[in-house]
């Protein structure tokens, strides 16, 4: 499915509306999709580059920014049916000042990069950048909970899991086995870190969402009785209190996470602000993704991880009596 990832590094808000009609076209032409009738699971992660010009550049203010992905997501409505879009908040480039002191390869890209935040000239040019950072996740959510996406064929989820997590630390500095020798990338582990937090966000419940990720996090799976990716229409306010994602159970998970190795590279990894894990490879790039057809990705998902549920995760459109699987998000 490689062929449906239309992200370029360095790309901007600027080049999204040519990202979706990149996709849709690729979409439309291949032999593995049935384009009317199958659903579509697609990953939007942008904005990481935006702030990084942010401070030198009027154009990338948050109202600039969030028009440019609602004229993209309206394109991908009115030209594709049957969608689920992952609208993941932006990156906080501010948690580049944590590597400040990681050696002249990060500062010397950082510079070139994203200078406006790794290297504000004043402390008033570095409460600005803060509050730029909180307006761009303000205008994501702002445009979701406006409800203009949400139909029975097609909807946008916010997937927060970025918003008060920090770069990990071993013995009070940045774990760098997380990134890349630049520093602005993910390494294999942070690639596969931020895959699973992805994942676990998108079968909570909106509203319930963790807005964190932490060191040893267990892969989460959709239950029998909930056998489905979470929409505003489907989720429901008492879900927490009979499954594994209760606030008790995750704060278990957490000590089975810190218990499984030493304290320095299992602790959990929370934060004390309003910050967002600086997950650098794919804040550098503006990623319009197709991540996979969802009932190809769930039964993937089941013969990896063993997942006793042998449900569908998404609506089958060839189980019309199943009041799980009525051609639409809800249940």
């Amino acid at each position: 499915m490689s062929r449906f990832s239309v992200a370029n590094p360095g790309d901007t808000s600027a080049d999204i509306v040519g990202q979706a009609e990149l996709i849709v076209q690729r979409m439309k032409i291949s032999d593995k999709i049935d384009f009317n009738n199958d659903w579509k699971v697609i990953t939007i992660f942008i904005g990481g580059n935006d702030l990084c010009r942010v401070c030198r550049n009027k154009n990338y203010l948050p109202e600039n920014y969030i028009s440019k992905v609602k004229d993209a997501i309206d394109y991908i409505h009115a030209n594709v049916p049957r969608v689920f879009i992952n609208l993941l908040e932006p990156v906080n480039v501010t948690m580049l000042y944590n590597f400040k002191f990681t050696g002249l390869m990060c500062g010397i890209a950082h510079i070139v990069a994203c200078n406006c935040a790794a290297n504000p000239w004043t402390k008033a040019a570095a409460q600005r950048m803060v509050e730029r950072v909180e307006g761009y996740v303000h205008e994501v959510n702002a445009l979701v909970d406006s409800g203009r996406y949400e139909k029975d064929d097609f909807t946008v989820v916010v997937q927060p899991f970025f918003r008060y997590t920090v770069p990990p630390h071993t013995n009070n500095k940045v774990d760098m086995s997380y990134f890349a020798p630049d520093c602005f990338h993910f390494s294999l582990k942070g690639q596969t870190d931020a895959a699973l937090a992805l994942w676990n966000n998108m079968v909570e419940p909106v509203g319930d969402k963790r807005l964190d990720w932490y060191e040893g996090e267990r892969l989460k799976c959709p239950t029998e009785s909930r056998p489905y990716l979470y929409t505003k229409k489907n989720s429901v306010a008492s879900f927490y209190e009979n499954d594994d994602f209760s606030a008790k159970n995750l704060a278990e998970n957490r000590l089975l996470a810190k218990s499984a190795g030493s304290n320095d590279q299992k602790k959990a990894v929370t934060s004390s602000g309003g910050g967002v894990l600086l997950m650098v490879a794919l804040a550098s790039v503006a990623v319009l993704a197709l991540v996979i057809l969802g009932s190809v990705l769930y039964k993937r998902h089941q013969n990896k991880v063993n997942c006793s549920s042998r449900q569908r995760l998404l609506p089958n459109p060839d189980r019309s009596g199943d009041v799980r699987y009525n051609g639409n998000f809800q249940h």
